[in-house]
């Protein structure tokens, strides 16, 4: 006969509840992506290239490149260099020097392509938002514990990797 402890199947059920989290969590963040890189008004830019042009829109500031990193949690700065740098030369961002730095802005075009983004989100995705709330949804305690959980997930990154290296 094979019994577990109520701690044993606690733990597994747990393990289990965290593996279906990662799950949807991935589901969510391609689909967020596709969505993102889908309704833009300009052909050929990518999830990330819209996630900065859109951070520079929503924010209406000048921002280092390494604020925009840090702001959605990249580490890659090649990455989002390569992307400043395409969004520049398509005239949806500028550039200038700021002391040593270098900082972005967005331009008419990126912030007409967030309006229409804007617009679409509330055509295509509030409703069924809207109805998730009706159900009892709250999203901004759900917003917090997603941050939360970004934490978390950021806190333990950092022993994995050390430990493996």
């Amino acid at each position: 006969m094979n019994v577990r402890s109520t701690a044993e199947t606690d733990t597994a059920s747990l393990s289990e509840d965290l593996s279906q989290l990662e799950m949807s969590l991935t589901v969510l963040w391609n689909s967020a992506r596709r969505w993102l890189s889908k309704r833009s008004s300009v052909n050929g830019l990518s999830d990330l290239d819209v996630f900065l042009m859109h951070m520079l829109a929503y924010r209406n500031a000048a921002l280092r490149a390494s604020d925009l990193a840090f702001a959605l949690a990249i580490d890659d700065m090649h990455l989002v260099s390569y992307s400043l740098k395409k969004l520049t030369k398509l005239g949806l961002i500028t550039s200038a020097k700021a002391g040593k730095e270098v900082v972005y802005r967005a331009t008419k075009a990126a912030v007409e392509d967030r309006n229409g983004f804007l617009e679409d989100r509330s055509r295509y995705v509030e409703p069924a938002i809207e109805d998730l709330i009706a159900s009892g949804l709250d999203v901004r305690a759900l917003t917090k514990a997603l941050r939360t959980l970004s934490g978390v997930y950021e806190q333990a990154a950092r022993p994995a990797a050390f430990q493996k290296a």
